[in-house]
């Protein structure tokens, strides 16, 4: 199938349409996916991380905690989804973007491997990376040497906290086109983000298939905290958002077929079109930065067409 229409969600509609917002935040924001990395952040922080006092000495076995729930999280979320849209190809080729299945045998990848090679990368590079800027930022929470407001205690903090932790949503849009605008300069395209643009067909351990430079950058997001009055909670919510959402998004279904024939939200055709055609969609459609510095890409033969001639123009020049 085609990716089809992007659309941008009604939040930035003018004349605003407050019904319309609260409708897109509960039925395409918070159902499924944003729920679903919220309750993994709240779980995660709560039962499977180390006690915040456990952070106030550097110590490897704090990191290599923090990097084994990474990787039971990795294999638990990514390579189930993996086993069930690419293993036992439950809905086959149903809302599949590209009909083609993973690569096999093809040199640009490890192993000769697309799957093995994302799998080394996400596991090797992400997971490690990531649970070393999480532990660093714990410790500092841990000897509080940054400002921590507290979950509980008051209406205030309690409001304060939830509405960092929906705002963790649109600041890692914002971070994430920052760096990968970055990404996309020559030298650091050339050393590092073409790794992950090998991956044209896109599949769940594709997401956050790496070099180690870029996961340097992408997973940097948690260190937001450091000038935003926080607590450990969040660093733990924007861990595990961005190393797993990126499964989802690159899933390369657009729908994913569920109990009874019924489908739910799958992939994000937004992102899936930067896999295609390369220089568009740096961000994601939740913040629109695309739109505004005319680099959006909404599936249509049209925009195709302007890329196309945008590619020419600079060549000329």
């Amino acid at each position: 199938m085609g990716i089809g229409e992007v659309t941008l969600p009604p939040l930035y509609d003018r004349p605003p349409r407050p019904f319309a917002m609260a409708r897109w935040t509960i039925t395409k924001f918070l159902w499924w996916q944003g729920g679903l990395w919220i309750a993994v952040g709240i779980v995660t922080w709560n039962w499977l991380t180390p006690p915040l006092e456990s952070f106030a000495s550097p110590a490897a076995w704090a990191v290599a905690a923090v990097y084994l729930r990474n990787v039971a999280l990795m294999i638990a979320v990514v390579g189930g989804l993996h086993w069930w849209l690419f293993i036992r190809r439950s809905q086959g080729t149903q809302h599949k973007y590209d009909e083609r299945w993973l690569s096999v045998g093809r040199r640009p990848f490890l192993f000769r491997n697309q799957t093995r090679d994302n799998v080394f990368w996400s596991l090797a590079s992400a997971c490690s990376i990531a649970a070393l800027y999480e532990t660093l930022i714990l410790w500092l929470y841990a000897n509080d040497l940054i400002w921590t407001v507290p979950t509980s205690g008051s209406l205030g903090a309690g409001a304060y906290t939830a509405a960092l932790t929906l705002a963790v949503f649109p600041l890692g849009s914002i971070h994430f086109y920052g760096t990968h605008r970055l990404l996309h300069t020559r030298f650091l395209y050339r050393w590092a983000h073409s790794l992950h643009h090998r991956n044209v067909n896109i599949g769940p351990w594709s997401g956050v298939s790496m070099h180690p430079i870029e996961h340097l950058l992408y997973l940097s997001v948690p260190f937001l905290f450091l000038v935003i009055p926080g607590n450990p909670y969040l660093v733990t919510l924007a861990t595990t958002y961005f190393l797993l959402s990126p499964a989802a998004s690159h899933s390369g279904f657009d729908r994913f077929v569920v109990v009874g024939g019924r489908t739910v939200a799958g992939g994000d055709r937004f992102h899936t079109l930067h896999h295609r055609y390369f220089d568009c969609n740096y961000g994601t459609a939740l913040v629109p930065l695309d739109k505004w510095f005319g680099t959006f890409h909404d599936g249509s033969d049209e925009a195709t067409d302007r890329i196309v001639e945008r590619r020419r123009s600079e060549i000329r020049s």
